[in-house]
């Protein structure tokens, strides 16, 4: 009897509980065809890369729609500087596009290999992750220089960077793996089915990635390896941002993006 009633009051709780998180999930935009990477600008604008469209769309404050660019074949990473200039990297073409604030675009650097997500490293150079070779690059955004930093991957889709200068790498073969300073590989995906493009810093020791395979958002630990369910039930999850103590989190299925309050 007292079994009964406890797995009866844990249940409620289970119930009322989770009600209240998924509550917090909302729904900021839709119709978008395939989204897969997720900045913001200076002033709280949305971008997202359109991979199915080909193109890149901003949304502003009064949740008004605008394409910033068309024709990019698959548009995946997205990352914003400081002065508003926005970087993608064209999956299907091999390059880097960058767009000033005044949308003049042009392509600043090319050769890459299935360019697939790209963040800015602690110096401000760009890290992109080359899917198709298994490496992380770094470009030198003042003179073009680019430089493997990191080889032997499978299917890199997305990096960030800690502050003690080690790599976070998710791998679309079901791998996240953490690549100190000194270049030493350590894998930390423990429960991950499909690590997606979407992954981001949050404190020293924490990162957040999508979970592609599992439809979810994950938090892991570095130092711990303990691996937390932020989100779940998210329909093909790809992309993920963080910003104003919020994820953002881009889903195929739906052609979504949704927000998840961090409270």
């Amino acid at each position: 009897m007292k079994k009964n009633c406890l797995y009866i009051i844990t249940l409620f709780f289970f119930v009322l509980f989770g009600r209240v998180c998924m509550a917090e999930l909302k729904t900021i935009s839709s119709t978008f065809s395939a989204p897969t990477g997720i900045a913001f600008d200076s002033k709280g604008a949305m971008y997202v890369t359109n991979w199915s469209g080909n193109s890149v769309v901003k949304i502003n404050a009064n949740n008004q729609r605008e394409i910033v660019y068309s024709n990019i074949s698959s548009p995946a990473g997205i990352v914003l500087d400081s002065q508003d200039n926005i970087y993608v990297s064209s999956y299907g073409d091999d390059y880097i596009l960058k767009i000033d604030p005044n949308g003049k675009a042009e392509k600043i650097s090319e050769g890459y290999h299935t360019p697939t997500g790209i963040a800015f490293s602690n110096d401000k150079q760009l890290l992109i992750t080359n899917r198709s070779t298994g490496e992380i690059v770094s470009l030198d955004l003042a003179n073009g220089s680019k430089k493997i930093i990191a080889k032997g991957l499978t299917t890199p889709v997305g990096v960030t960077q800690l502050p003690d200068n080690s790599l976070v790498v998710s791998q679309y073969s079901g791998r996240l793996t953490l690549i100190r300073a000194n270049g030493e590989q350590v894998e930390i995906g423990k429960n991950f089915v499909r690590p997606g493009v979407g992954i981001v810093t949050l404190s020293p020791d924490t990162v957040a990635v999508i979970d592609n395979g599992a439809d979810m958002v994950r938090k892991v630990d570095i130092k711990t390896g303990n691996v937390q369910t932020i989100a779940s039930s998210l329909s093909s999850a790809v992309a993920l941002a963080f910003h104003n103590n919020a994820y953002y989190i881009g889903t195929w299925g739906d052609g979504s993006v949704h927000m998840l309050s961090n409270d």
